[in-house]
């Protein structure tokens, strides 16, 4: 273990050293924030330029009804335009919508012509300006006295509470939104980790391998030794490096939180998110207040064990990571040139692709058998399991998953060795998967 502990002391301190290791520390969360939060941001910033669109109207039934605003100017066009449905630079418009019959008894009787593909916006604004509309015109031809009144008030919108019942009873509120997002977040944070680190692990051995300083390495040290002393001090530096992620974020977050405060309260943040128009959630229930929408938030919160997601994290960062950075350095120890590494680093690529995939389609349904199989199967747990924590997994199947999981790791590990330390002192020979496979008989 002397040995071991001395590689490890080398390749972590000749990592956490580096000057890129600091800044990329420094500014990944930093990166990461202005990605959660610029698209946010940017999409709600409109194009400055005015589009004008024309109308024409050939049913004669919808004069005026499309309202100009800040985005798009809707100018009603004479009647000749509506024979000639020909733009040209020319016009002056960005696009001609034409309707030809009625829309209540026809309702795609309506086109919008340009030059290119129309935004989304545009569409979307002829919709939410016209259906209104011709909804209460379709109401007036029933003829029904204050049907509209009648319809109106007989609308109703459920708010459903949803309440999770404790082991001693006690009651907690829980949010399906909130651990979807967590389950989201912490899916794709261990699956970039996992993948990067590991990664890491393959360049350091193709490049010890291709300056032949290992061939000086192994003659002090056992080719495990060197192996595990790698994987190891690897894993440190990225819990390390995830450790100090967690504090900046965390304290970027808060920060964030009370200079927006003082800025605004929730109610305006919450508002001015160009998300919660997506969601249908533009407008906040008249009356509410700043307290109201934290306590709120506070409650969606409360049923997260976000003490257990931290801790699983790191355990199925370890475990997933000695699993695959074992199978990443044999990988290494293959090849002499990164670019030869591709053929073997294929079928890891898919199988860490579909691990993601798996994840994100158990958020819909975290209980069900993909998600229930994926995260015990130790190729796709680390990431999978994840996903199904804030949806409390039972103990037994998160015990199971584990023990599979580093079981598979020392075995992954025992395998991996007989191939690095073959492998590591070849050079100028093309691999083959059958001489791998022939090393695995091999007896040290």
């Amino acid at each position: 273990m002397g040995k071991i502990g001395l590689i490890i002391e080398r390749e972590y301190l000749s990592r956490v050293n580096k000057k890129s290791f600091i800044i990329m520390t420094l500014v990944t969360p930093l990166i990461m924030i202005a990605m959660m939060g610029l698209p946010a941001i940017l999409a709600g910033i409109k194009d400055s330029e005015k589009k004008s669109i024309a109308v024409v109207d050939n049913s004669k039934l919808y004069d005026n009804v499309l309202k100009s605003n800040n985005e798009f100017d809707f100018i009603y066009a004479p009647d000749a335009m509506a024979s000639t449905v020909n733009m040209s630079p020319g016009d002056g418009y960005y696009a001609i919508i034409v309707i030809d019959n009625n829309l209540i008894e026809k309702p795609d009787a309506i086109s919008i012509f340009s030059e290119k593909t129309i935004p989304s916006s545009l569409k979307n604004e002829v919709c939410i300006q016209m259906n209104p509309w011709l909804s209460e015109r379709k109401i007036e031809n029933y003829e029904i006295p204050e049907l509209k009144d009648i319809i109106k008030e007989s609308s109703v919108n459920i708010n459903i509470n949803t309440i999770k019942w404790d082991k001693d009873g006690s009651e907690t509120s829980s949010s399906a939104e909130a651990a979807s997002l967590i389950g989201l977040l912490s899916t794709t944070l261990i699956y970039m980790f996992i993948f990067a680190y590991g990664t890491m692990i393959i360049n350091s051995v193709i490049q010890e391998k291709t300056n032949r300083i290992v061939e000086i390495m192994v003659s002090s040290v056992k080719p495990f030794e060197l192996m595990m002393g790698k994987i190891i001090a690897v894993a440190f530096v990225g819990l390390t490096q995830f450790m100090i992620w967690i504090l900046l974020i965390f304290g970027a977050m808060a920060t964030f939180s009370i200079v927006s405060g003082m800025i605004a309260g929730p109610k305006e943040l919450l508002e001015m998110n160009p998300m919660m128009a997506a969601q249908g959630m533009e407008t906040l229930p008249a009356g509410i207040d700043d307290s109201a929408i934290m306590s709120k938030v506070t409650q969606m919160l409360a049923g997260i064990n976000f003490a257990q997601i931290v801790i699983m994290f790191i355990v199925y960062f370890i475990g997933g990571y000695l699993f695959y950075a074992s199978i990443f350095a044999a990988i290494g120890s293959l090849v002499d040139q990164e670019a030869d590494s591709q053929q073997f680093m294929i079928p890891v690529m898919l199988i860490n692709i579909f691990s993601l995939y798996a994840g994100i389609y158990s958020v819909s349904n975290p209980d069900g058998p993909l998600a229930v199989w994926c995260s015990m199967i130790p190729l796709t747990s680390p990431v999978v399991m994840m996903v199904r924590l804030p949806y409390d997994v039972p103990f037994w199947q998160l015990a199971t998953s584990v023990v599979l999981l580093y079981a598979t790791a020392m075995i992954t590990i025992k395998f991996a060795a007989k191939i690095y330390r073959t492998g590591i002192l070849m050079y100028g020979k093309k691999i083959t998967y059958k001489e791998v496979i022939k090393w695995f008989r091999y007896k040290y």
